[in-house]
């Protein structure tokens, strides 16, 4: 099945020095609840964190071969409740439930990674925030099928991948405070297959496949606050997403995205009296995205995206008056961009972009604002089945 994505050879000719394995497989449920009731504190924070497989490596100056299994059958759950009727200063309520989890950071090192996760049960964060009066608020939720993170400095990175993710993944936010003296925000952030590679003077050579098959990815946020300066809701829900982000070395980056999970990112904010400064409720949601960015180098990026579920964005906003009144919607169902700023000199790197976008799923996207008075009121709502955008630039926008 994988060998339609191998580079060539040259993905994993070369021999590395040092070679680690790790196999994982969780087939129970995963689960962390934390509980807090103040009546008075300077501070006060409530965190839950769930998973089922969890992977950490570092390598500074020792080139190596990596090879990662993960697998987990059942179901991640975390749940943060929060209850502080006076807080002087923040109050946080933060939740985070990921089934499988694998990170890498290396520095001046050449390091070939064979990564492979598998998550067949649920993942679901949930945070439940109330308050009577703070300095701040902030309230956050997060679920994962699978996760992947590599960061390179002046390294050389072969990373192939797969992630697989067949259960339902959500993420919610509830969070009701009487006053915020200056801001609260909140918001949840749901995806069945996430992998992000962050590189400095690195070369990067990516081949990564991602399936989302699952009933449902959600993510919700339902905020309200009697009086506030600045207040911001956002959620943000895909079923597959890439990000390949470098400076000062080339990336070639190889990405099959494949979805069939219904996508939901739902973002209410209200406001039962006025806020003196800002106040914005975004979603966002897509099936399938990939994002590649480079800086000074050569970019190669392949990208082949099916996507079949439905995906909707609804943001909406109720207040008396501020400064600004803001909604934004955006649903997508597949989506890819590619970014070079190239240098301004005679040696100017260029990017080659090879993409093959199919949608089949309903896209849906709404916004509202409701405000008797605002400086400012603006609400946007984009729905695209298919979006590409391509961009190459000297720095500074020439």
């Amino acid at each position: 099945m994988r060998a339609a994505l191998l580079f060539t050879a040259a993905l994993i000719a070369a021999p590395a020095a040092f070679a680690q394995a790790n196999s994982q497989y969780q087939g129970g449920d995963a689960a962390a609840v934390t509980e807090i009731e103040i009546g008075q504190a300077h501070d006060a924070a409530a965190t839950a964190v769930a998973s089922g497989n969890v992977v950490t490596a570092v390598r500074d100056g020792a080139d190596a071969s990596l090879s990662n299994a993960q697998h987990m059958d059942g179901d991640a759950s975390a749940t943060a409740d929060a209850t502080g009727w006076t807080a002087h200063g923040n109050i946080v309520a933060s939740s985070a439930a990921v089934a499988n989890g694998g990170t890498a950071e290396i520095r001046g090192s050449t390091v070939e990674i064979d990564s492979e996760q598998l998550a067949h049960g649920d993942a679901s964060a949930r945070s439940v925030l109330v308050g009577g009066y703070a300095a701040n608020a902030a309230s956050s939720a997060s679920a994962s099928g699978n996760v992947g993170a590599v960061s390179a400095e002046y390294s050389e990175l072969r990373l192939l991948g797969y992630q697989e993710s067949t259960g339902s993944v959500s993420a919610s936010v509830e969070a009701d405070h009487d006053v915020v003296d200056d801001q609260a925000v909140a918001g949840a952030v749901a995806s069945a297959n996430n992998l992000s590679v962050g590189g400095e003077t690195s070369t990067i050579l990516t081949d990564m496949r991602q399936s989302a098959t699952g009933d449902a990815v959600s993510a919700s946020v339902d905020l309200y606050v009697g009086y506030a300066t600045d207040v911001s809701g956002n959620a943000t829900a895909n079923a597959n997403s890439v990000t390949v982000d470098n400076q000062w070395g080339y990336v070639n980056a190889r990405i099959a995205q494949d979805a069939s999970s219904d996508v939901s990112a739902d973002s209410f904010v209200t406001l039962g009296g006025d806020f003196t400064g800002f106040a914005s409720a975004g979603a966002y949601g897509v099936g399938n995205q990939a994002l590649v960015s480079n800086v000074g180098s050569d970019t190669v990026i392949d990208t082949l995206q099916s996507n079949a579920g439905d995906v909707s964005a609804n943001a909406a906003l109720s207040g008396s008056g501020g400064d600004a009144a803001l909604a934004s919607a955006a649903a997508y169902g597949n989506s890819v961009t590619g970014a070079l700023c190239s240098q301004c000199d005679t040696d100017v790197p260029g990017l080659q972009a090879t993409n093959e976008q199919i949608n089949t799923g309903d896209v849906t996207a709404r916004s509202r604002v409701i405000s008797p008075y605002a400086g400012t009121a603006a609400a946007s709502s984009t729905a695209i089945g298919n979006a590409a955008t391509y961009s190459a630039r000297p720095p500074g926008g020439g």
